[in-house]
C-alpha cells in the first residue's frame, strides 16, 4: 500500500471542509475507482478551495507519489502556501491529519534536488516551464514514466496546450485530474478530461463560501474624441462611423481623463467600506493595459493620497517578494496589476475590483474577477453585506458590460467561443497620444449598478448593513440627548467614538502613535517582545502537556517539519525553533520586518501556537 492508502484521513465528516470539497472529494474518489488510469475535470471557483481539494484528492485514490502542476510562479506559491506544513498546514489546521508523523513530504521541484529527495516526497509541486522535455532540468529528464500515479493539473483551462499536453503524455499511464475556477477558453478546444463535478459560482455565492459582487458602470454624459491630427471633435457615434469599436475601446481605456474617474469611484467605494467597517485592511485591486500604464495609474492613485504597491512582469525576484510581503502586510490600500495577479494570486483582502483595460476574452475576465472573490473569515469582519461585498468598477466605454453579463449568468460556459483578447503594449501605450484618440468629458456618474446574483441585490445588502450601523449608533445618541448628562456639544463628540465602537471588532489595537512618532523604537521592542513570547509560549505549551522543556521527546513529532532538527534538541527549542521558521516564511527574517510586520507577527504567532497545541 502507498502512503495515501495507509494513512486514514478525516475528510467526509470533517465540519471544518466545505461542502464542495467533500462533495468533489467523493467523486474524485469513486471516479478514480472505476477509472484507474482516468482523466477528471473538477470545476471549483476561486475561493471556494481548489488548493485545499488538492491537498485531499490523494487520500484513498494514488498509489504512489502525487505531481501537482501549476501555471505559473504565483499558482505555485499559493498551492505551496496551503501544502507545505511549514506554511498555512492546511491538513493539521482544518482537521484532515492529527498526528504530525502522518504528514505527508512536500515539496517544490528544483533542478539540483536530490534523487533522494524525490522519492522520499508524496507531493511534488512543479511549474509547467520545469517540465520542457529539451530542457536538462526538466522533471521529465529526472524520475521514470511510473513515477506518480497521479497528476493534479491546477488551472485546467491551460492544459490543453502542447507544453502541458507532451508532460502529460510522459505520465500516460498516471491518474490525471484537471482543476480549474473558471471553465472558460478563449479558442476552439474542449477542457481536458471528463468532467465529474462541477459547483456552480452562484451557489457558493449564495451559501456565502465566497464575497459576494456586484459592480459599478462609470458613464461621461458628454463624452469627445478628436483623432491624432485632427482638430474636430467627435461624439462617439460619429467615431463609429470613422473606426472600430476596438480602436474606441482602447482610446477611453488609455485616457487618464476616463481613469481618474475610475480611480476617485474606486477610493469612494473603499472609503465607504472602511468608514463602517475600519479594522478590515480593505484593499483596491487596479487592472492595467502594460507595465507603463500601471506605473501611471499608480502615481495617479498617488496623487489621490493612497498609499501603492505596484507587480508586473518586468520587476525582478526579489522585487517580486518584497511587494507581495507589502500586500500581505498590509503596507498598501492599492494593488496595482498587470496580469501579474491575475491567476493563482489570492489575498481576502482584496474587495474592490478597478479595471483599467478592456476584455474579450472571458476566462481573462473570470480570473480577474476571482482575485476579489475570497472571503474575509467571520471572525475578522463586521457584517458579511459590508466586507464580504466585492465591487467591480470600470468605464463603460472600454466595453466590459458583455463580459459581466456572460459572467454573472454563467451562460456561455458550455459555448467556448473563440476570441483573440486585446493585447496593449507598452509601445502601444506610449504612442497612444499619435495612435488613439484624446478624450475630453464631463462630470461622471454612476450609471449602472448589478449584482451577480438573480433575487439577491448586494448593493442594497451592502447599504443595509450601512444603515443598520447608523441606526445602531442615532439610537444611542438619541438616548444620550434624552438623558440630559451631556450637552449637545459632547453628544456630537460622542457620536464618532460610538460610531468605531459600533463597526470594530473586540480586538486589540495598534498604538498608532508610537507606530507614527517612534517607528524605531517600536520596532526594537516588537522584536524583543516577539522572542519572548516564542519561548514563553513555547515553555506554556509544554507546561500545559506535561512535556520536560529538557527532554527531546518531540523529535519525532517535528523532524518531517523542520529541516536539519537533530535528535539531541530540547523540547523547549524544538517549540521555538518551529514557531521561528512559521514567522521567517510568513514575514521574512525578524532583522528585516519592518513595524507593522512586526505587529502583525505578534497576532499570527497566536495562530501558530494555537496549531501546536492540536499537534501535541
Amino acid at each position: 500500500m502507498s502512503y495515501f492508502f495507509d494513512v486514514v484521513p478525516n475528510i467526509e465528516n470533517n465540519s471544518k471542509l466545505r461542502d464542495p470539497q467533500i462533495e468533489a472529494y467523493i467523486k474524485i474518489r469513486e471516479y478514480f475507482e472505476e477509472n484507474p488510469s482516468g482523466e477528471a475535470l473538477v470545476v471549483l471557483p476561486t475561493g471556494t478551495g481548489k488548493s485545499g481539494l488538492i491537498a485531499i484528492a490523494p487520500y484513498g485514490v494514488s498509489q504512489n507519489r502525487v505531481l501537482v502542476i501549476t501555471p505559473g510562479l504565483v499558482t505555485k506559491q499559493s498551492v505551496v502556501k496551503t501544502l507545505h506544513p511549514m506554511e498555512e498546514n492546511f491538513w493539521l489546521n482544518l482537521d484532515v491529519i492529527f498526528d504530525p508523523k502522518d504528514m505527508p513530504v512536500v515539496e517544490e521541484y528544483e533542478a539540483d534536488m536530490l534523487d533522494s529527495s524525490l522519492e522520499k516526497c508524496n507531493f511534488v509541486i512543479a511549474n509547467v516551464h520545469k517540465l520542457y522535455k529539451d530542457k536538462n532540468s526538466s522533471l521529465l529528464n529526472r524520475v521514470p514514466q511510473d513515477f506518480f500515479d497521479l497528476i493534479i493539473i491546477d488551472e485546467a483551462h491551460h492544459s490543453v496546450a502542447n507544453t502541458w499536453k507532451n508532460a502529460l503524455d510522459y505520465f500516460s499511464e498516471a491518474k490525471k485530474l484537471h482543476l480549474t475556477g473558471t471553465p472558460f477558453r478563449g479558442d476552439k478546444k474542449e477542457l481536458p478530461g471528463e468532467e465529474i463535478h462541477n459547483t456552480p459560482l452562484a451557489e457558493v455565492m449564495a451559501l456565502k463560501y465566497v464575497k459576494w459582487l456586484r459592480k459599478k458602470t462609470i458613464t461621461n454624459p458628454n463624452l469627445f474624441f478628436t483623432i491624432p491630427g485632427e482638430d474636430v471633435r467627435l461624439t462617439k457615434d460619429e467615431v463609429l462611423e470613422l473606426k472600430e469599436k476596438e480602436w474606441l475601446e482602447k482610446s477611453v481605456a488609455l485616457s487618464k481623463e476616463c481613469s481618474i474617474d475610475v480611480i476617485d469611484e474606486s477610493i469612494n467605494q473603499l472609503n465607504e467600506i472602511k468608514q463602517y467597517s475600519p479594522n478590515v485592511p480593505h484593499k483596491i485591486l487596479a487592472v492595467a493595459c502594460s507595465i507603463n500604464h500601471a506605473k501611471d495609474i499608480s502615481n495617479w492613485y498617488r496623487e489621490k493620497g493612497k498609499s501603492v504597491t505596484i507587480v508586473h512582469s518586468g520587476m525582478d525576484s526579489e522585487e517580486l517578494e518584497n511587494a507581495f510581503i507589502n500586500i500581505e502586510s498590509h503596507e498598501c490600500e492599492v494593488v496595482v496589476s498587470v496580469n501579474m495577479l491575475m491567476e493563482g494570486y489570492d489575498h481576502k483582502y482584496l474587495t474592490v475590483l478597478a479595471l483599467f483595460r478592456p476584455y474579450r476574452s472571458l476566462n481573462a475576465f473570470a480570473q480577474v474577477v476571482g482575485r476579489v472573490l475570497r472571503a474575509i473569515p467571520e471572525d475578522e469582519i463586521t457584517n458579511f453585506a459590508i466586507d464580504n461585498n466585492a465591487v467591480v468598477i470600470y468605464h463603460k466605454e472600454i466595453g466590459l458590460d458583455t463580459m459581466w453579463d456572460y459572467f454573472s449568468n454563467e451562460v456561455e460556459k458550455s459555448k467556448r467561443i473563440p476570441v483573440k483578447e486585446y493585447a496593449i503594449s507598452d509601445r502601444e501605450y506610449v504612442k497612444r497620444e499619435i495612435v488613439y484618440a484624446s478624450v475630453e468629458k464631463d462630470e461622471y456618474f454612476v450609471s449602472d449598478e448589478d449584482s451577480f446574483l438573480d433575487g439577491m441585490d448586494f448593493n442594497q445588502l451592502f447599504k443595509d448593513a450601512r444603515e443598520e450601523v447608523d441606526r445602531n449608533v442615532n439610537k444611542k445618541i438619541e438616548a444620550l440627548r434624552n438623558s440630559g448628562i451631556l450637552s449637545e456639544e459632547e453628544v456630537a463628540a460622542t457620536a464618532e467614538t460610538l460610531r468605531k465602537t459600533e463597526v470594530q471588532r473586540k480586538k486589540g489595537q495598534i498604538d498608532e502613535i508610537l507606530l507614527s512618532k517612534r517607528p524605531e523604537l517600536l520596532r526594537k521592542k516588537s522584536r524583543s517582545f516577539l522572542y519572548n513570547s516564542a519561548n514563553e509560549a513555547a515553555n506554556a505549551i509544554l507546561e500545559e502537556n506535561g512535556i520536560n522543556p529538557k527532554e527531546n521527546t518531540l523529535y519525532d513529532k517535528f523532524q518531517r517539519l523542520i529541516p536539519g532538527l537533530k535528535p539531541t534538541t530540547t523540547n523547549d527549542g524544538i517549540l521555538v525553533w518551529y514557531i521561528n521558521i512559521r514567522l521567517t516564511k510568513k514575514y521574512g527574517p525578524v532583522k528585516k520586518r519592518e513595524p507593522e510586520q512586526l505587529l502583525a507577527s505578534q497576532k499570527y504567532l497566536e495562530v501558530v501556537v494555537e496549531e501546536i497545541r492540536r499537534m501535541l
